[in-house]
């Protein structure tokens, strides 16, 4: 912890999603080598990945489960759950079942191709949600500050995510927690009250396009399904 603050990757994959790789324990190595302060590993439509990392017991190192949900209008990320969320239902009733399981919705990506849920269907959830995903690093710089401004103009805190599917990148996206206290809860709490923001920095170019292209790939794979 620095300056008082912690600094979580509230976005993470590991070799628990169809599309990663990565140990939940090379992960966390990996962070707390960085110097971050916590994660939430957010595999897709999975709690697998969380639950073995909860295992991890590591000193002055916050691991909060969680997991990221396919609804039919996109993905969205539930902080604090340690049960899966029936995926591939409308974004609106995948909230209602995050906050009914005690975790915390929050939206990622929101202007992505093929897995945001948009503008509009943001607009549908606004009243049940208190953040969404300002930093991405997987996103472009322009991408994640047009999300702030949304963010700021709805008046909904921000969380931050490197999104990596590979352990060499993860915190390069962190949540911003201005606490000492790093029980769960207040971390939770503190999202909730929309005092958290995202920073972070964005993935190498390189990175970005061949992540692009394994997408593609196993969307064909898949039969034209997305993950």
């Amino acid at each position: 912890m620095k300056d008082g603050k912690i600094r979580i990757d509230l976005h993470i994959h590991s070799c628990y999603s169809e599309d990663a790789k990565g140990t939940p324990r090379e992960i966390i190595k990996r962070l707390k080598k960085l110097g971050l302060d916590g994660a939430c590993i957010t595999d897709h439509n999975t709690v697998k990945g969380s639950l073995e990392a909860l295992k991890e017991k590591i000193n002055d190192f916050i691991i909060i489960p969680g997991v990221e949900i396919s609804t039919l209008e996109g993905h969205i990320l539930a902080i604090g759950v340690k049960e899966d969320i029936p995926r591939d239902r409308h974004v609106d009733e995948t909230v209602d079942l995050i906050l009914d399981a005690g975790g915390v919705p929050v939206v990622p990506h929101l202007f992505r191709k093929m897995s945001g849920i948009k503008r509009k269907n943001l607009e549908l959830i606004v009243d049940k949600i208190d953040a969404i995903e300002v930093f991405n690093s997987c996103s472009l710089p322009k991408t994640n500050i047009k999300v702030a401004k949304v963010a700021k103009e709805l008046d909904l805190g921000g969380t931050g995510g490197s999104d990596a599917h590979d352990p060499e990148f993860v915190g390069y996206g962190y949540t911003v927690i201005d606490s000492s206290d790093c029980s769960i809860d207040s971390i939770l709490s503190e999202i909730e009250k929309r005092k958290t923001w995202g920073e972070g920095r964005t993935l190498p170019l390189e990175v970005r396009k061949k992540r692009v292209i394994l997408s593609i790939k196993q969307f064909f794979q898949r039969g034209f399904k997305r993950i």
